[in-house]
C-alpha cells in the first residue's frame, strides 16, 4: 500500500515515525547522602554525546558517543514506561540530610518533564527506576562512569 502513496506522503509518514531529527535529551543526577555522592549523566541527540561527572567542580568529566542502538534503546525505555505521565516530585516521608536526591529530566520532541525523588520516597513508579536502570546500563557498558 505504501508504494501507491505519493513520495511526499511516504516521506511525511516516515518522518513522523522516530525521526532522527526529533530532539532527545536527558539529564540524570544523584546528589548527597552520607558519602556526599555526586553523579550527573546527560545526553543530547544534537551533539550525540553522553557526558558524566562524579565531581561537583566538573573537573572529572567523561564524554563518549553512544551507539545508535543505545540511543534507540533509551528512547524505547522512556516511551514504554510513560515517563511524561509521572509526577514531578516524590518526596520522602521525612527530611534527612543523609538522603540521596535523584532528578531526571527528559526531552523528547516537544515533550519535556522533570521528576525528583530520594531513596526514602514512597510510591516511586517502577517505570522511573526502569528508565534510570536503562541509563546506568548504557553508561556502564560504554565505561562512561
Amino acid at each position: 500500500m505504501d508504494e501507491q502513496q505519493l513520495p511526499q506522503e511516504r516521506n511525511e509518514k516516515n518522518n513522523n515515525r522516530n525521526s532522527p531529527n526529533t530532539e532527545f535529551s536527558f539529564k540524570y543526577t544523584e546528589l548527597g547522602g552520607t558519602s556526599n555522592r555526586y553523579l550527573i549523566v546527560s545526553y543530547n541527540s544534537k551533539t550525540n554525546i553522553i557526558t558524566s561527572s562524579t565531581d561537583v567542580s566538573g573537573s572529572n568529566t567523561t564524554q563518549k558517543q553512544p551507539s545508535e542502538s543505545d540511543e534507540q534503546e533509551l528512547k524505547e525505555v522512556v516511551r514504554a514506561n510513560e515517563f511524561f505521565k509521572t509526577k514531578t516530585d516524590y518526596p520522602p516521608e521525612k527530611e534527612d540530610e543523609n538522603l540521596v536526591a535523584h532528578t531526571l529530566t527528559i526531552t523528547m520532541g516537544d515533550n519535556i518533564h522533570t521528576t525528583g525523588w530520594t531513596g526514602a520516597s514512597k510510591d516511586i513508579p517502577e517505570s522511573i527506576i526502569k528508565i534510570v536502570n536503562g541509563i546506568k546500563k548504557i553508561v556502564s557498558k560504554e565505561k562512561i562512569v
